[in-house]
């Protein structure tokens, strides 16, 4: 997987909550998003930590785990989070963690989140791996919060292959392009 260029981390780090909060209002709004107090959260490329923050705090899930492949966005991530709770909450982990291949058991998690994260993995054969890592981490029903601007179609398919369906989508903005926001479940995969 390769590292980000220090202008990557600049736009990675200056995300801000309000865009979060806006996405996610947005889902709930259409009553496909919301977290029950016993859900476990993976977020991949967490940069800052700012949205595994938010979901901490708007859903009070049981297990939060903040990973990113840099280990000095790791240290970002860490540090941010400390800024606002003081220290790390029993509840969150923030760790070095690879896309395509997580630490975590199968079926571990209720809700994955790769925000504009995806298209880092690497070529494409690196992002296939990493949805299938993603979907092996995912319990069945589980979901997959993603925004991403590019491999739209590949991803999509490879989501469809693994048995995902689609509860929101919408495209937004983003440096000049149009990047999805999708919100899909884990099923069953399609038989090949």
């Amino acid at each position: 997987m390769p590292e980000m260029t220090g202008f990557e981390k600049f736009f990675v780090n200056r995300r801000g909550v309000r865009s979060y909060r806006k996405m996610l209002d947005r889902m709930e709004s259409t009553g496909q998003f919301g977290l029950p107090p016993s859900s476990q959260v993976l977020e991949l490329g967490a940069g800052n930590g700012g949205l595994s923050l938010l979901v901490a705090e708007r859903y009070h899930p049981a297990r939060v785990c903040v990973t990113d492949y840099d280990p000095a966005q790791v240290a970002i991530a860490k540090q941010h989070i400390e800024s606002v709770f003081r220290s790390t909450p029993p509840s969150m982990e923030v760790a070095r963690g690879d896309a395509t291949h997580l630490e975590y058991g199968d079926g571990s998690f209720d809700l994955v989140m790769a925000h504009h994260v995806l298209h880092h993995l690497g070529p494409t054969p690196a992002i296939l791996q990493g949805l299938d890592e993603i979907a092996r981490v995912l319990r069945p029903g589980g979901r997959l919060l993603y925004a991403e601007m590019f491999h739209k179609q590949e991803i999509r398919d490879h989501l469809a292959k693994c048995g995902f369906t689609t509860l929101y989508h919408e495209r937004a903005w983003r440096f000049f392009n149009t990047a999805d926001v999708v919100l899909a479940r884990r099923g069953s995969p399609t038989p090949t």
